[in-house]
């Protein structure tokens, strides 16, 4: 659904979007056939050189953009809304269509059986299995090669010494702590520009309504986004409605960093406003949670300065959210970048 002029709007469907009286009929019609033709496009690149705004307002119009694309790129892309390119929303529009059947008007969605924990844990079980071990807790401060051609990996609790290095933190976070890298190598991977992630998570003893998620394109609010996650995988095996209030926002933006109780007073404030009927008392649990590398700015021409995987380095690799692209983030693209990532390793 869509939260907009103090109203919930259903967003589902073609259908839904048809019903939608914010917008003129002549622009709904534009916007729902912008979203089709979408899907018949197969080569994104003559769209990186064009910013996301212009592409929209150009087939939909400046009522449409401003009433539905608008509040979704800042929803994601916070102040930068206005320098990602017509890539990132394409791969959304072709995304949002792929998970749909033969009934177009109902969406598509799965979810792992008890959380995408099960999936991390396997993978442990199985490193641990092939002689593999995880040193947890104990942070990466710097790398650099030894004298022995080998990486030197310091951290809070020592240092160690490998043949090969995968690294899979942000481009930005390599640049500031890996010695030997060129300038103008440094230079490109702090160009990778990130946004922050806020959220709050809630149990609640009621649910707030039917839908799954809901876009607060409505200006004047601390969270974008309202995730009740049991509208989708039901309540078992979790005993409260689970919902997400989300925000991404620049790390320097004063919300990021102000306390716990400060971002949940705000966010179930806002809350209330959209739900009128929602009490304090609803909560049973309340869990802030703070990224500061969550989402990769998709800016015009983004693609002149994703890193490969085999850095100028010899034994240093890297698999990062920027090199999946033109695709959006998704467990299943980090899945395949790091067979990717595994194969030039070994086969170097």
């Amino acid at each position: 659904a869509i939260y907009l002029e103090d109203s919930l709007f259903p967003f589902t469907s073609p259908f839904d979007l048809l019903r939608f009286t914010p917008l003129r009929f002549s622009s709904r019609v534009r916007t729902g056939l912008l979203v089709l033709r979408s899907g018949f496009i197969k080569d994104y690149r003559p769209l990186e050189s064009v910013r996301a705004k212009d592409w929209i307002i150009n087939r939909s119009g400046q009522e449409a953009y401003d009433k539905i694309w608008s509040p979704l790129l800042k929803s994601k892309f916070d102040m930068d809304s206005d320098l990602v390119s017509g890539t990132w929303i394409w791969n959304k529009f072709k995304l949002r269509g792929s998970s749909r059947g033969e009934n177009i008007a109902k969406e598509q969605l799965g979810y792992l059986d008890g959380g995408f924990i099960l999936l991390i844990e396997r993978l442990i079980e199985k490193i641990r299995q092939n002689g593999g071990n995880l040193l947890l807790e104990n942070s990466v401060k710097s790398m650099a090669k030894s004298q022995d051609g080998r990486w030197e990996i310091s951290s809070e609790k020592g240092r160690s010494l490998f043949d090969k290095v995968l690294f899979t933190a942000a481009p930005e976070i390599l640049a500031n702590s890996c010695s030997g890298l060129s300038q103008e190598y440094r230079a490109a991977l702090r160009s990778i520009k990130y946004k922050a992630n806020l959220c709050l998570a809630l149990e609640l003893k009621e649910s707030l309504s039917p839908y799954y998620w809901i876009t607060v394109a409505q200006e004047g609010f601390p969270f974008v986004l309202v995730i009740e996650h049991t509208n989708l995988v039901g309540l078992r095996g979790y005993g409260s409605h689970i919902i997400y209030l989300s925000r991404y926002l620049d790390a320097s933006d004063p919300l990021f960093s102000a306390s716990d109780s400060e971002i949940e007073e705000k966010f179930t404030d806002g809350l209330k406003r959209i739900f009128p009927d929602f009490e304090a008392d609803y909560i049973k649990k309340a869990t802030v949670s703070r990224v500061r590398y969550a989402q990769p700015v998709v800016k015009i021409g983004c693609s002149e300065n994703i890193p490969d995987i085999e850095t100028p380095l010899d034994g240093l690799f890297l698999a990062s959210m920027p090199q999946i692209y033109p695709e959006d983030r998704g467990l299943n693209y980090a899945v395949r970048l790091g067979r990717q990532a595994a194969d030039r390793l070994i086969r170097r």
